[in-house]
Order: structure tokens, then C-alpha cells, then sequence
């Protein structure tokens, strides 16, 4: 793998490739379905226009097992010039016969690039995954290098907010508040008071897409922020296609959510000496929803390590999702995990320091809590 020594050097290099991209190629952006997968999607799919004066194809995936599901033989008969790959840990020695590179921001191991799919992710030379930036910050400062006038910020800073990264990208919240003022109206930006404020909403619009609707439902809102690019308010009031769609999609998930918050005192279980809280997901139609649910009750405990679960009786499995409030609770889960891994071997799953989603067979859930409870009482 060609080694990277900082952002600047990524971003160089990526833009010597896609400066190569001619208005006659056919160019496919394969992403991420959250909110950082989509808004990269669609600061990309605006670089690729302005550059080649055709719009790309976008094609969301939930994740790398993705990739090993057919997908890179639909690519190859589609018969793409380059296929760009954002926020995913795929290995380009999984991709051949395409053309393009990959941009992510995950811990990875064991990746070998070729010269015509690169591999670009800032761990690569930062090992604090605390300072790793997200993929949309990287495709924001990528498009206003090459298009300096294009006012998209606010795009940027919905995936910033989502991989909660707000704290290491502030320059990306100055360029919102001198561009769309209207959004951010706070003096101290920070993780917690972005949230807090209206932007927040902007990100709960956004990740609604895909918990609605799945991988189709993050392709509404990538086409939403691309129709709104230049008026948000048109995106946040749903004035237009897609963004109407979105909003939609958004008031079912919000007020599916409001009684998650109502109930979570009387079913949860609170575990007040190691302050964690494990809350079962009541059965719902709306997916990813151990995600959205883990966000919003660590935004209401911020002392309180949060575990929502959702249980698959058919697979026998419990899937989690797992929170914290970075800027108040100093516990690494990625370290927790690994550590209870090594116990239980039906234990998958990964992520970041304050968030990751794992899950386990059903029978090894009780140890598993009382595992968890013990590493955490490590902090």
C-alpha cells in the first residue's frame, strides 16, 4: 500500500485522479448508506458534475459484506470507467477488474491496493481513532479545493456530525456559520451543542432515509441534498422531490422515537453503579433502529454508557448498538469488545472508541452483560 503521510497528501492524490475523470466517462459512486456514507455520496456526486458535466451513478450499501454479495460482478458488467467506494473498508484486491479508488475512514488490517484502485483512510498515519476525520470532511475539503465557490458545508458537517467528529472539524462549522447562518446559531461549537441545536435535525433527516426505506431510502437523501445544495431551508422544509420524501420519512421516525424516550425509564435496565443502561428495542418496522435509538437515549443519559438491542429470534441472534457521550465518559467500547471477545465466540462486531454495533447468539447474551458491566467498571 502507498503510504500517505497526512490529509493534505491524500487529498492531492485523489484529486489527481478524479482531474484525469473525461465528460464522457460513465462513473459509479458506491457509498455508505448512513448519513456519513450519504453525504459524501453527495459532495462527490457534485464534484464529478462540475468536472465532467454528467452526474455519476450512486449505489448505497450497508456495509463491506456488501461488496461479496455480487456486487463488484454488477459493477464489472455495467462496465464503469472508475467506481469510487466512500466510507466502506473494501479491499481493493476484492475489486478487480474495476477502476477508481477507495476513500474511508475505518479501522482497517490487511488491505493491498492495486495501481488502478487505490486505498486512501487517514489511519493510515493517525492511530488516535479520537483524531480520524470522516469521510464527508474529506470530501467536502476535496470539492472546495478543486471548486472553491461551491457553499456546501452544511452537507459536510451533517456526515461530520453522525461519526460524532464535530470537535476535530470545527473549520467545516465556521464555513456553516458564513454561509448559512441561519443553521448555526451557537457561539461554542462542540459535539453536544451541535446535536442540541437545530442542525441536528438536518442529521436525523438525513440517517431517517435509509430507516425507512433501506438503501433506497439513503439514495432519497442523497438526491435531496443534491437538489438543496444551495438552499437548505428547501431541504429542511421539504420543498422539493426528494427532500419532501425525506421529510416524510423523518416525522415517522421521530415520532416512533418520542415514545422509545417516554418508556425507556420503566423497561430499561439501569445499572446505576457502573451507570450503563441496557434498553431491548421494541419490535418495529423502521431500520437501524438499535442505531437511531442508542443515539437518542445517549443524547438524554449523557453519563451513561448505552446498549439498545434488538433480538433476531429466527437468526438466534441479539444485535446491539452501543453509545456513549464522548465528551463526558473516557471509555474506549472498541478495547471492551475485543477484550469480551475473547470469551465469547459468538461475539462480532466493531466501530469506534464512543460507538459500535455488535451481535451475539441469543444464549450468551446474560454473559455478555455481565462482562460488559465488568469492563466498564474498569473506567
Amino acid at each position: 500500500m502507498k503510504k500517505t503521510k497526512n490529509l493534505s497528501d491524500i487529498f492531492e492524490q485523489i484529486e489527481s485522479i478524479m482531474k484525469k475523470f473525461k465528460k464522457d466517462d460513465r462513473i459509479c459512486v458506491v457509498h455508505h448508506d448512513d448519513s456519513d456514507g450519504s453525504c459524501s455520496s453527495a459532495l462527490f456526486y457534485t464534484t464529478i458534475y462540475n468536472l465532467t458535466e454528467n452526474y455519476p451513478d450512486i449505489i448505497p450499501i450497508r456495509g463491506p459484506n456488501d461488496i461479496r454479495k455480487g456486487l463488484v460482478s454488477k459493477l464489472k458488467t455495467l462496465n464503469y470507467d472508475y467506481v469510487i467506494f466512500l466510507d466502506i473498508t473494501a479491499n481493493p484486491e476484492d475489486l478487480v477488474g474495476l477502476k477508481g479508488f477507495v476513500l474511508d475512514h475505518h479501522i482497517f488490517k490487511d488491505i493491498e491496493e492495486r495501481d488502478d484502485m487505490r486505498y486512501f483512510n487517514p489511519c493510515e498515519f493517525e492511530k488516535d481513532d479520537e483524531k480520524v476525520v470522516p469521510t464527508s470532511y474529506m470530501c467536502y475539503k476535496i470539492l472546495i479545493d478543486l471548486f472553491p465557490d461551491e457553499k456546501v458545508a452544511w452537507i459536510g458537517g451533517i456526515g461530520i456530525t453522525e461519526d460524532h467528529r464535530v470537535d476535530i472539524c470545527k473549520d467545516v462549522f465556521e464555513n456553516i456559520k458564513k454561509e448559512n447562518p441561519e443553521l448555526l446559531k451557537i457561539e461554542n461549537i462542540n459535539q453536544k451543542n451541535i446535536e442540541k441545536s437545530f442542525f441536528g435535525e438536518l442529521w436525523d433527516m438525513v440517517r431517517s432515509g435509509r430507516m425507512i426505506k433501506g438503501t433506497e431510502g439513503s439514495k432519497t437523501a442523497v438526491f435531496a441534498l443534491v437538489e438543496c445544495k444551495n438552499r437548505p431551508d428547501k431541504f429542511i422544509n421539504g420543498l422539493t422531490q426528494h427532500s419532501s420524501a425525506l421529510r416524510n420519512f423523518y416525522e415517522k421516525v421521530k415520532y416512533r422515537t418520542d415514545g422509545v424516550l417516554g418508556e425507556i425509564e420503566r423497561t430499561g435496565e439501569f445499572y446505576k453503579k457502573e451507570k450503563v443502561i441496557f434498553y431491548e428495542s421494541p419490535r418495529t418496522q423502521i431500520k437501524s433502529a438499535t442505531s437511531f435509538f442508542s443515539d437518542k437515549i445517549r443524547q438524554k443519559y449523557t453519563e451513561w454508557v448505552i446498549c439498545v438491542t434488538n433480538i433476531d429470534k429466527k437468526n438466534n441472534q441479539i444485535k446491539m448498538s452501543i453509545r456513549l457521550e464522548q465528551t463526558v465518559r473516557q471509555v474506549d467500547l472498541v478495547s471492551i469488545l475485543d477484550n469480551i471477545k475473547k470469551k465469547i465466540d459468538s461475539l462480532k462486531g466493531g466501530g469506534h472508541r464512543s460507538a459500535v454495533g455488535a451481535f451475539l447468539n441469543i444464549d450468551d447474551y446474560e454473559e455478555f452483560k455481565k462482562e460488559f458491566l465488568n469492563e466498564v467498571s474498569k473506567y
